[in-house]
């Protein structure tokens, strides 16, 4: 039967007998149509026209038809009759010489002969209206950015370092705004008050990260990119101009500055990653890897100028950064060019409270890809916040830490910048296996974890800088390899919200780590 059906497309005086057995074979409808087509007033139309009309009526597009290998089901190629896209028409069912005889009998059809068969036939006209009247997808222009996939935009790097140098400076130098607040590390109500002012760091990130689409949604994903980056821009001259230099000691001004720091944070990442996407793999690569470097430039080099022999005042790292991020978001503006999906266009509705709605209420079309992905990153956020430094800072909080005892004494500045350095080499290290290793479930990384977690606990100094290794090459491992898995796994037009939500449900274990530092640092340190 294969090698009749291939003789008979390879006939050019039958080519429509071959198209209405592809039509049987997708719809017992459209056979039916397509005979009556053919029949209904054979001296009406010479046969090429016969031919036309049968074939013309599978056709959506202007374009023309293709042809696939014979054998391969419908939707092999991911198009099927009466969508947007070309058709394809197949008319046999053998594989071999019988494909590629059928692929070879495929023709160019031409539209225009469907309305003359609707003068003709009232049966064929339902047919051409509903095929011809398909909806498609409405598309806006952007700048095409040739290539884009395959050029690396390295100043993404320098986009992402420069904000989290911000997102550092509000965890990593809060002991110097509470000490120009002139309140000591104890278990006074003033003290308290002033760790509930920071942690709107962590509550407003969590909240944003999902709020984001609502509060945001009449911009695009750039520009809530450019929104984050200004409000830590903000949140930082909050801190440098009205603590720092006009000390005005009130505690809503910490409550501001954390605030704007923590939508800043909720927003940027799955707006940035969203844009990105488009650029490929390697851009998106790079991208991330200036996280751990970032936030090292502030944990490391900042206390490094700090001290001798610079002596640069806490004022001016502050104002650095805000600096430091504005040149980043000029790259991003004029650099990092805006790419779609497919080259030239993009889906419109990408911005704006409806398509997040209406993302959501087409949950199964991307969160069953992804749901469980998620909840390792939720554990590794929960380390990172809670051990890594976290009860560090507790567990080594003298004037120096014996490393190697009675060999080997540091200052605790030097032990922590050593401690810091390793933290940014295992983040690097992670972040650029994520995108090499096969692909697998990300919790198979939170070994690296646990371990990390372990060593901390064992409270031995040489073993300090090794467990914050272990715990940041798991985040690295974790998060490139769960950014990974949305690229290709989730269709591109759940982007920016499967990025959200991933991102919703590992801060659960942020907020969770950094409300629990006090009773851990309890537990391992004693009061």
């Amino acid at each position: 039967l294969a090698q009749v059906l291939s003789w008979l497309n390879g006939c050019p005086q039958l080519p429509f007998l071959a198209v209405s057995l592809r039509i049987q074979k997708v719809s017992s409808g459209g056979i039916a149509m397509s005979a009556r087509l053919i029949a209904d007033e054979p001296a009406a139309r010479t046969p090429e026209k016969q031919r036309t009309a049968s074939i013309g009526t599978l056709s959506t597009s202007p374009t023309a038809s293709t042809c696939t290998p014979a054998g391969a089901s419908p939707l092999d190629d991911g198009t099927s009759p009466g969508s947007e896209t070309d058709s394809t028409v197949r008319g046999a069912a053998g594989r071999g010489t019988a494909g590629a005889a059928a692929a070879r009998a495929c023709r160019r059809i031409d539209l225009s002969a469907v309305e003359e068969v609707r003068a003709h036939s009232g049966q064929a006209r339902d047919l051409a209206d509903v095929l011809l009247e398909a909806p498609t997808a409405e598309q806006e222009e952007v700048s095409p950015g040739p290539n884009s996939k395959d050029h690396v935009y390295w100043q993404g790097f320098f986009v992402v370092s420069a904000f989290f140098c911000g997102y550092a400076s509000l965890f990593g130098l809060q002991h110097f705004i509470k000490a120009r607040f002139g309140i000591k590390d104890n278990d006074s109500a003033a003290s308290h008050e002033f760790g509930v002012a920071t942690s709107c760091l962590y509550i407003f990130n969590l909240i944003f990260r999902f709020a984001h689409n609502v509060v945001f949604s009449c911009f695009s994903p750039r520009g809530r990119v450019y929104i984050s980056v200004s409000f830590m821009m903000m949140s930082m001259l909050t801190i440098g101009i009205m603590i720092m230099l006009l000390e005005s000691y009130h505690i809503g001004w910490v409550v501001l500055a954390y605030s704007l720091g923590g939508i800043a944070v909720g927003s940027f990442e799955s707006n940035l990653l969203s844009c990105l996407t488009p650029l490929g793999h390697r851009t998106k690569h790079v991208a991330i890897c200036g996280i751990p470097v970032g936030v090292t430039a502030v944990l490391v080099g900042v206390f490094f100028v700090m001290g001798p022999p610079f002596h640069v005042p806490v004022t001016a790292i502050y104002f650095c950064v805000t600096c430091f991020n504005v040149v980043s978001l000029l790259l991003f503006v004029f650099c990092i060019p805006s790419v779609a999906a497919a080259p030239g266009v993009e889906v419109k509705g990408q911005l704006g409270l409806r398509k997040f709605v209406d993302d959501c209420k087409q949950f199964r079309k991307w969160l069953p890809q992804l749901w469980h992905y998620p909840f390792a990153m939720t554990v590794d956020m929960f380390a990172l916040s809670c051990f890594s430094p976290g009860v560090a800072l507790f567990i080594y909080n003298g004037a120096t830490v014996d490393v190697w005892p009675g060999r080997l004494v540091l200052p605790t500045d030097t032990f922590f910048a050593l401690y810091n350095t390793t933290n940014m080499l295992g983040g690097l290290l992670g972040r650029w296996l994520s995108y090499r290793l096969n692909p697998r479930h990300p919790v198979c990384y939170s070994g690296f974890t646990i371990l990390g977690v372990a060593l901390l606990l064992s409270r031995v100094p040489a073993l300090a800088p090794l467990s914050t290794f272990f715990v940041m090459v798991g985040d690295g491992l974790i998060y490139g390899t769960v950014s990974r898995h949305v690229d290709t796994h989730v269709p591109k037009e759940f982007n920016l919200t499967a990025i959200s939500y991933w991102l919703f449900v590992g801060d659960f274990g942020s907020v969770a780590g950094s409300n629990m530092i006090s009773y851990v640092r309890d537990w391992v340190v004693g009061n």
